[in-house]
C-alpha cells in the first residue's frame, strides 16, 4: 500500500471519528432512557381512565404525577454531545406535554366543560407528541415513543 493510500485512509478514519459519540455512551443513554420510560409506562398503566367526565381533572393529575418524575429522571441523564439536539427535542416535548396537561387540569378545576376541554387537549398534544416521538425514534429509544 502506498503512503498516499495510507494517508487518505488515516484522514478518512479521523473524519469519521470527528463529532461522533462513543457507541457505549449512546448505548448507555438508550438503556437508561428506556428504563425511565418503561417504569413510567408501568405506573401510567395503573392510572384508570375516568368513569365519568367529571373525574377527568383527577385523572389528569394522576397522569401528571407519573410524568413529572419521568421528566426529572430523563433530564438527569448524561447525553453524548451528538445526541444532545434530538434529546433536547424529546425531553422538551415531554415538558410541554406536562405543561399542557397541567393547564388543562386547572381549566377543569375552574369549571371548564370536560368534553370540550379534552377535545382541545387532544389537538394541543398531537403535534407535541409527534415531535417527541420522532426525536425518541431518532435516538433509538422506542420505549419512550407514544407513552
Amino acid at each position: 500500500m502506498s503512503a498516499r493510500a495510507l494517508a487518505v485512509g488515516a484522514v478518512a478514519l479521523a473524519v469519521a471519528g470527528c463529532g461522533s459519540s462513543p457507541p457505549s455512551a449512546v448505548a448507555n443513554l438508550q438503556r437508561q432512557a428506556a428504563h425511565v420510560c418503561t417504569r413510567a409506562q408501568a405506573q401510567g398503566a395503573r392510572v384508570m381512565p375516568p368513569a365519568v367526565p367529571a373525574q377527568t381533572a383527577a385523572f389528569l393529575r394522576r397522569g401528571i404525577a407519573v410524568l413529572r418524575p419521568e421528566l426529572t429522571a430523563l433530564r438527569a441523564l448524561r447525553v453524548p454531545p451528538m445526541q444532545s439536539g434530538a434529546y433536547s427535542t424529546a425531553v422538551g416535548a415531554l415538558a410541554r406535554e406536562l405543561t399542557i396537561l397541567t393547564d388543562t387540569a386547572r381549566e377543569l378545576d375552574r369549571g371548564a366543560d370536560p368534553e370540550t376541554t379534552i377535545k382541545t387537549l387532544e389537538h394541543r398534544l398531537a403535534p407535541v407528541e409527534s415531535a417527541g416521538d420522532a426525536a425518541w425514534r431518532t435516538l433509538g429509544v422506542p420505549a419512550c415513543v407514544a407513552r
